[in-house]
């Protein structure tokens, strides 16, 4: 075995880690991970929300705000997975772990709104544009470029709006009634960022930069209701009610998360934007097939509400 092998094979012991392992994508992360056979990392803030997990993934407890818990999740891993948290500190967070990627010398792999260009110029213009219209995105978009300028080879994945945020709205849904907000919208399986992820994580030949993940076409509210109408076998109509989602995240999840959940839909209600060929492309181009098609994600959801209840434990993962 020449060195260079030997290289590649100590690269693949070593763990990947990823930070928000029980959230929407890092959960899907993780379980990407887990199917190609990787060294898994988790970094989480207590250990009762990963107990489904296999016992040779590797668990380190930590908050994004010590840095020394940081610095510890990050000792010897080939490459880190993170999606800044619903914080009102989610920047200097986010900073405590790319500073801690760049001091360990690791491969970065982030998900999160990215306002995408060729050069630094052309990205700060497309910032302010975009600041502009959604000042409740400004930190975000300024973590994603503090990510993509970093020293950490960084992949940052650009994903639309998840198909799985439907599932919030179950009981509305099988009520016949899609309440939230779309206009024109890229959206995108959280099943395909986490695989995605994985591709970017464990196959170092990723060029470092900002890709796009979405699914092979945007939709519209309409659409996505006459989607679940075929899926559920019952009628059901977009009938977009911004406040009774609004009541809706601030229910579920309260803080940070519900405001930036509102923000989110305030803005998709009113955009009509194309799924561009290049975009498809590039989510091709990680998950090595086309992306996963919203009438296929609705119908397996579908089938999976009207199946007898599992075991408590039988999945490793969430798909939310």
């Amino acid at each position: 075995m020449n060195a260079r092998n030997q290289l590649q094979e100590s690269d693949a012991q070593r763990p990947v880690l990823v930070a928000g392992a029980t959230g929407a994508v890092g959960s899907q992360v993780v379980r990407a991970l887990l199917e190609r056979g990787a060294s898994v990392r988790v970094f989480v803030r207590s250990l009762d929300k990963v107990d489904a997990l296999p016992a040779h993934v590797d668990r380190v407890v930590g908050t994004l705000e010590d840095r020394d818990a940081v610095a510890r999740a990050l000792r010897g891993v080939r490459s880190a997975f993170f999606v800044a948290p619903h914080d009102a500190d989610e920047e200097q967070l986010a900073e405590n772990f790319v500073a801690a990627c760049e001091r360990e010398q690791t491969r970065l792999v982030f998900s999160g709104v990215h306002a995408g260009g060729a050069n630094r110029f052309t990205r700060l213009a497309m910032r302010t544009l975009f600041g502009r219209m959604m000042p409740h995105y400004i930190p975000k978009l300024r973590i994603a470029e503090r990510v993509r300028t970093s020293r950490t080879t960084s992949v940052v994945l650009t994903p639309g709006n998840y198909f799985q945020m439907d599932e919030l709205i179950r009981e509305e849904l099988l009520a016949g009634r899609f309440i939230l907000p779309m206009g024109l919208v890229p959206r995108v399986d959280t099943r395909d960022i986490g695989d995605a992820a994985a591709r970017a994580l464990l196959d170092g030949s990723v060029a470092s930069g900002a890709y796009s993940l979405v699914g092979p076409t945007s939709l519209t509210g309409e659409e996505s209701a006459a989607a679940w109408s075929v899926a559920l076998g019952r009628s059901v109509a977009y009938a977009p009610d911004f406040e009774a989602a609004a009541l809706l995240f601030e229910r579920l999840y309260g803080g940070r998360k519900a405001v930036d959940f509102r923000e989110s839909y305030r803005l998709l209600g009113g955009v009509k934007v194309k799924t561009s060929p290049r975009e498809v492309q590039e989510t091709t181009f990680l998950l090595g097939r086309p992306p996963r098609p919203f009438a296929r994600y609705a119908l397996e959801t579908a089938a999976r509400w009207q199946a007898p209840a599992m075991p408590t434990g039988a999945n490793l993962v969430t798909s939310r």
